[in-house]
């Protein structure tokens, strides 16, 4: 059985690290197999190792090691067991047959190769490799990769990076992966390091600072390679229809980390499944059992935005006549799924980077410090690092939510998948009892068009289509798009089959439902309110209180 550690903080899951034959040290040096920056642990705290086939963890510092609420000075651990390690908590787990092969995606592989983050591209996955760009007077500029879970920097032969320089030290610095992130650690070093004019002894390094040591100047950059991604051979995944190459390589992307806690990035045209795909995350993830929050950070006014997402207490603006809980709070234990998030205002983008760096937050006119425990899954049809360049995005926060990029195509790139959609969409149309089928000539007009409002205009075209069509079978001249809808020269008729389709449809999810309002507006996307007004407009009587 293969075993795993799980580091949490702040209720947060920040990596996991699969148990190995090897031993694995914790600590808060930079020496430690696993890092963990907290002035509560010791710089060697404690170290996990195998013997006769269990595996033993023991205290090597001064600090408290806590196991299930007890003090310990070494225990043989068993699943579930919970470790305290100043401010982070790690749990013992058995490891998914799955995350055996996320071990390079998420937390740390004990004396072997970093810790790389896992995006995707047309062409496969991309692994993130961090690379520091050192500068140096009078020389020429150094791209050098990180290729090893860390590396020293210093004057002296024995270093990976050696610099010479008479104002840096033998020994000066330590870089190291922690999970996502890269640290730096200076050694005790003569004349110090500095970030962007300050000293410091540990910090964590963002692709925007400069790192000064000695006249040297380094900054950290990554660079991008490209590996195949294995297709999943499926034709429908998780709601997601397709079975071209593109999309059997995104059902495997997410197969891949639809079970990690990090955020997600989707990209894609609008009308691509961008929400679809965010629902696949959650699905696929520890989360699944919790709610799906989605928020259109497009779609809400600015005044209203900030309490949509954190919450409002009671009297923190005029309208405030009680305490509203935010997306954050109701998504609690769940995945907050923030569309069109390149539309989020410039001054409130701190707000959500505060979030997903330490996981707290406050409502609005509210002093308490909150916890946030949701995973977030962000989507745009923007380019963000067009938007951070003309100043309209924080880098920071582009850096934090570019960790798992997922790249939906449009559907020109993918017109294999168009029988399969539109199957999928004339069963889910049909009136019950019948079968709508396309003639071959209708199927020849769908494929030559390039739809620019993607899998929506594909899905809008045959809605329209049947419930124009007289008879059972869709023809060419029943394809509209939304130019040639708008010359229908009777749309009065249009406008009767469209309400009798609607009566017809909201009938079958009403009685699908067992006549539960609240199940039926929610299967057909709109507000309970609505619903009542089509059940009165429609004359539809439950046949339950009928009887």
């Amino acid at each position: 059985m293969a075993l795993q550690l799980n580091f949490c903080k702040n209720n947060r899951s920040f990596f996991r690290i699969n148990l190995k034959a090897s031993s694995l040290t914790i600590g808060r040096s930079a020496s430690s197999d696993v890092v963990l920056p907290d002035s509560d642990i010791s710089r060697e705290h404690a170290i996990v190792y195998q013997m006769d086939s269990q595996w033993i963890i023991k205290r090597v510092g001064t600090s408290k090691l806590t196991i299930n609420g007890k003090n310990k000075a070494i225990h043989v651990l068993q699943v579930n067991d919970e470790i305290c390690l100043g401010q982070w908590k790690a749990e013992l787990l058995e490891a998914p047959e799955i995350l055996s092969h996320l071990e390079t995606t998420v937390g740390i592989k004990p004396k072997s190769s970093h810790t790389q983050i896992l995006q995707h591209s047309s062409q496969g996955i991309l692994f993130n490799k961090p690379e520091l760009q050192i500068f140096q007077p009078s020389q020429k500029s150094q791209n050098i990769p990180i290729n090893s879970e860390s590396i020293t920097i210093g004057s002296a032969p024995q270093n990976d990076i050696v610099l010479k320089d008479p104002y840096i030290s033998s020994r000066h610095l330590k870089v190291a992966i922690q999970g996502e992130d890269v640290w730096i650690y200076d050694l005790g070093s003569t004349n110090g390091t500095y970030v962007d004019g300050v000293q410091i002894r540990e910090a964590k390094f963002t692709p925007n600072m400069k790192l000064k040591l000695g006249q040297c100047q380094i900054t950290l950059s990554n660079k991008q390679s490209i590996q195949p991604v294995a297709e999943l051979e499926q034709e429908e995944f998780c709601g997601i229809i397709g079975a071209s190459p593109q999309m059997k390589k995104l059902y495997s992307l997410l197969n891949k980390i639809g079970p990690t806690e990090a955020t997600v990035l989707v990209l894609g045209e609008s009308g691509s499944g961008k929400e679809l795909v965010a629902r696949a995350v959650h699905q696929l993830s520890p989360r699944s059992s919790g709610p799906f929050i989605a928020i259109n950070c497009g779609a809400i006014s600015k005044e209203l935005i900030e309490s949509e997402l954190f919450g409002h207490e009671k009297g923190a603006f005029t309208g405030a006549e009680k305490r509203h809980e935010g997306a954050f709070g109701q998504a609690s234990g769940g995945t907050l799924f923030l569309d069109e998030i390149g539309e989020l205002p410039l001054d409130l983008q701190p707000k959500l980077l505060r979030i997903l760096e330490n996981g707290t937050y406050r409502r609005v006119g509210g002093q308490e410090e909150l916890q946030a425990n949701v995973r977030v899954v962000a989507a745009t049809h923007r380019d963000l690092a067009k938007l951070v360049k003309e100043k309209r995005f924080r880098e920071d926060l582009f850096f934090r939510l570019f960790v798992l990029p997922i790249q939906i195509p449009p559907l020109r790139e993918r017109l294999g998948d168009l029988e399969l959609l539109v199957e999928a969409f004339l069963e889910e149309f049909s009136p019950e009892g019948s079968s709508k089928k396309i003639h071959p000539e209708a199927m020849e007009k769908l494929q030559k068009n390039s739809y620019p409002g993607n899998v929506r205009e594909l899905r809008n075209v045959l809605l329209r289509s049947v419930i124009l069509s007289h008879d059972h079978e869709i023809c060419a001249e029943d394809i509209l798009f939304p130019q040639e809808a708008l010359k229908v020269t009777k749309p009065e008729v249009a406008l009767e089959k469209l309400e009798a389709m609607e009566k017809r449809l909201i009938q079958q999810t009403l009685k699908k439902c067992n006549w539960n309002k609240t199940l039926a507006a929610k299967s057909l996307g709109i507000a309970k309110s609505t619903l009542f007004t089509k059940i009165r407009l429609y004359e539809l009587e439950d046949p339950i209180k009928e009887n």
